[in-house]
């Protein structure tokens, strides 16, 4: 068990105060993220697709993936809005987090 005097305490202790959501985001961009944007035969999870309609988030991941990777063209062509997305929800990480460190009134 760590001590008051132990440096990895308060590290525990902000790590469990970082709200569960952010942590689904962050994970979220991250995974797309580290997907293979010119992998062959991925697996599509869209539920809309499935049930026959256009997916308007469709090529989302690729475009996250490519833009992780620099690759700005192809993250436009493969998704146009990849960009202020992935802004939005870094954006929405960090309040959460900040939001979390406040103190409660």
């Amino acid at each position: 068990m760590p001590t008051a005097q132990d440096p990895i305490g308060p590290v525990i202790q902000r790590l469990r105060a970082v709200p569960l959501e952010a942590v689904f985001w962050a994970a979220a961009l991250l995974a797309a993220a580290s997907i293979a944007p010119k992998a062959p035969g991925s697996i599509n999870l869209c539920l809309i697709e499935h049930l026959g309609l256009p997916c308007p988030g469709d090529g989302l991941g690729t475009a996250i993936a490519h833009l992780a990777r620099g690759h700005w063209a192809a993250s436009w062509n493969a998704h146009p809005l990849a960009g202020p997305v992935v802004g939005v929800l870094v954006a929405h990480v960090v309040s959460l987090c900040r939001a979390a460190r406040r103190p409660a009134r």
